[in-house]
């Protein structure tokens, strides 16, 4: 990039702090957006601007709410506070109650509440403001995901000739789902205020431009540019990676894999799954629950053989549907446990609670197979992380998560057609060493070569190819 500051904007910060004893310390988040953008932010410097939600987040900066992140050497990361109010009407509210299922398809699960609206638009200001507070004449802002669609807009009302992209790293609906939130038109001129606008794959970029046209834009298919009130903004699409190098790296550790023996040995089973998910009625927890209960039912032969290992980590759990979805998945592993257990057998280990990246991959090498069923998925990096940190393996996945146009070979289901997931995970199981091979080996060409170096560098170069 040129010489002009990069400014970084995220409702999620990368690194958080927290009180530990009678010290403060320093944790880096986990996720795909500070393992893909903190490296260019310490090659880069410039500014990181995001939501401060760690207990001592406001202890440890300066008068204008930065600090030096991860150490004196790094970069400003610029904390915003917000209220009670906001927090509620911006995050849990429109973001998280509005923007997600209708992204999701979910159109039933939507609230249209006009004061969370309200406070969606002020969150999004406080960080306009705060970024152009920041900004150099020339200066270069990258917004991430649905929690900011108005900024890129205001920042460009502000600094016409600023240089500004957006990733949007869930999907992006049908037009007649999209078109059911009364302030359509709000948000697409927001996000039409960037010159760049990146999505996971060709089906949300596809959507996206048919809104746009439905929406009065004018729009170039072929190369995928929209036209809007004399601004262009280029449409791109790139799948997240991951580190492959780290999960790669781990799996080869001797006390991962002793950790893998040990999970294997206490299944004691032929044939063991992994799933792990966020809790979100997104991911089809329940679903693939019984999908399991079907296999069992359809082939007998794998009772007392077959154990799924479900690990789910609490999310939003300040709203009441994700505490009942909790309640529910809590109740269908207890019926179906209840039907097949037989002695030290259970046919799913629940797990409740998260665990940093580094203690999933002894559960990945451990398993025979991912079972990644979301009933949607802006793309879902665990199937990613899986296939890295194995030498072979297989995968079951949805044809709904937004990865499935990336990883083809994987054994894709429906899964809504519960039946169907429990056939295909059979043919999955029952399928020959040599096609196991080859199969794996075409998804770690895929995932090895297309990794989270090679997303932030091809976006960041389309990016500049913007104003060539």
């Amino acid at each position: 990039m040129s010489d002009s500051k990069l400014i970084l904007i995220s409702n999620a910060e990368p690194y958080a702090h927290k009180q530990q004893d009678d010290r403060i310390i320093q944790e880096k988040q986990p996720g795909g957006l500070t393992t893909g953008l903190d490296p260019l932010m310490q090659e880069e410097g410039g500014l990181w601007i995001a939501w401060g939600r760690g207990e001592a987040d406001f202890a440890v900066v300066a008068e204008d709410n930065t600090v030096r992140v991860p150490d004196a050497d790094g970069y400003t990361l610029k904390r915003l506070d917000f209220n009670e109010g906001e927090v509620q009407g911006f995050y849990y509210g429109f973001s998280n109650s509005t923007l997600w299922p209708i992204s999701h398809n979910f159109v039933t699960r939507a609230n249209f509440s006009p004061k969370n609206w309200q406070q969606y638009q002020q969150v999004n200001r406080k960080y306009a403001r705060a970024a152009i507070s920041e900004a150099e004449k020339e200066g270069w802002f990258w917004v991430q995901d649905y929690q900011l669609c108005l900024v890129p807009g205001m920042i460009r009302d502000e600094i016409p000739s600023a240089k500004i992209a957006h990733f949007w790293h869930i999907p992006w609906p049908a037009v007649e789902i999209f078109s059911t939130i009364p302030w359509r038109q709000e948000l697409l001129e927001g996000l039409l205020g960037n010159d760049l606008l990146g999505f996971h794959n060709t089906s949300y970029l596809n959507n996206f431009l048919q809104t746009a046209l439905c929406r009065g834009a004018e729009v170039d298919w072929e190369e995928n540019l929209v036209h809007y009130h004399g601004h262009t903004t280029r449409l791109t699409a790139i799948p997240l990676g991951i580190d492959y190098e780290y999960f790669s790296s781990l799996a080869e550790k001797k006390e991962i894999r002793e950790e893998a023996a040990r999970i294997r040995d206490y299944s004691d089973v032929e044939y063991l799954l992994i799933g792990v998910d966020r809790l979100d009625y997104t991911k089809g927890i329940v679903p693939r629950l019984r999908a399991i209960e079907k296999l069992l039912d359809f082939y007998p032969q794998y009772r007392e053989k077959l154990t799924l290992i479900q690990r789910v980590a609490p999310s939003r759990t300040g709203i009441p549907e994700y505490q009942e979805m909790r309640e529910r998945i809590d109740r269908t592993v207890g019926e179906i446990n209840g039907r097949f257990q037989t002695g030290p057998w259970e046919p799913i280990c629940y797990f409740w609670g998260s665990l940093p990246q580094r203690e999933l991959v002894p559960y990945y090498l451990a398993a025979d197979a991912a079972f990644i069923t979301p009933l949607i998925d802006g793309l879902n990096l665990v199937s990613k992380e899986y296939l890295a940190s194995r030498k072979n393996g297989q995968l079951i996945l949805s044809e709904f998560a937004g990865v499935s146009e990336q990883l083809d070979d994987a054994f894709l289901v429906n899964p809504y057609y519960i039946e169907e997931v429990a056939e295909t995970l059979h043919k999955a199981l029952q399928e020959g060493k040599e096609a196991k091979k080859q199969r794996y080996d075409k998804l770690n060409k895929t995932i090895a070569s297309q990794d989270i170096d090679w997303w932030r560098e091809k976006f960041l170069q389309r990016w500049e190819n913007c104003y060539e």
